[in-house]
């Protein structure tokens, strides 16, 4: 498991997102700038009022 900042780097190049464990994806977060924290948590409250406002229909 890499622990320190550099070697989280060089593995996140190496990984894709479905291959992550929370843990891994974790200690990767840690590493984000303030900005790219602010700007995710942006998204997922668009994604959030997005999905509120959907309504879910088919055909009997």
């Amino acid at each position: 498991m890499p622990t320190t900042k550099t070697d989280v780097i060089k593995a996140e190049r190496d990984l894709t997102f479905a291959n992550l464990s929370e843990d891994d994806r974790l200690r990767r977060d840690i590493y984000r700038s303030d900005k790219e924290k602010f700007l995710l948590l942006v998204q997922m409250f668009r994604n959030n009022a997005l999905y509120k406002r959907a309504k879910v229909t088919h055909k009997p």
